[in-house]
């Protein structure tokens, strides 16, 4: 498992050997079933979480209405990165769709390893640079797009998730009703080719 999250981090940016020996420690295996959080709207975020398996969802609640901001599938990091950079509380909230198989390890000693192994800073701005062209182009798509090509866009950024999880997640994904949804899927399978 270790190896598999250094290769996958090696790819982001090489970590040093150096860097490696005092990292794998800060390691802890995280298991977590379908409906539970890695971290609720309001609490303090500690964790930067790598996700190995399953699906996160995340949402915002207002006065009981959930708005769901984004999806989390394996290999990415279903993490709450302003509320652990502006060391606020969460102001999001981080639920397992399916079951999950995660890592995690604190950010505050994460943060540590910086002056001494530049690596992990390198590491950081890498990581932080593609969710901030991810986050641009997913904006900008969701005022610019309708909500059919939007949803094509879903399917293929998020292969087979469609079929794991309650289409009304990715109706307010979209920013529609799952009515809308329905009506759009229909018309997908109606204009197929035989």
């Amino acid at each position: 498992m270790t190896e598999n999250i250094l290769k996958k981090l090696n790819e982001i940016h090489p970590i040093t050997s150096e860097g490696r020996a005092v990292f794998l420690p800060l390691l802890e295996s995280v298991t977590i079933e379908q409906k539970e959080f890695l971290i609720r709207q309001g609490e303090k975020a500690q964790y930067v979480y790598i996700l190995l398996d399953g699906a996160v969802r995340v949402f915002y609640n207002k006065d009981g209405n959930e708005y769901n901001k984004t999806f989390f599938v394996s290999n990415t990091f279903p993490t709450p990165i302003t509320a652990l950079l502006s060391n606020t509380n969460c102001e999001l909230s981080f639920e397992a769709l399916l079951p999950c198989k995660l890592v995690r390890f604190s950010y505050k000693k994460f943060r540590s390893l910086f002056e001494e192994h530049r690596c992990f800073e390198s590491l950081m701005l890498r990581i932080m640079e593609n969710l901030w062209i991810k986050k641009e182009r997913h904006d900008i798509r969701m005022v610019t797009n309708d909500a059919t090509t939007n949803y094509k866009i879903f399917k293929e950024e998020f292969p087979g998730l469609e079929n794991q999880i309650p289409q009304y997640h990715i109706a307010s994904y979209l920013g529609i009703t799952p009515v809308q949804l329905s009506r759009i899927r229909a018309q997908l399978i109606k204009s197929r080719p035989n």
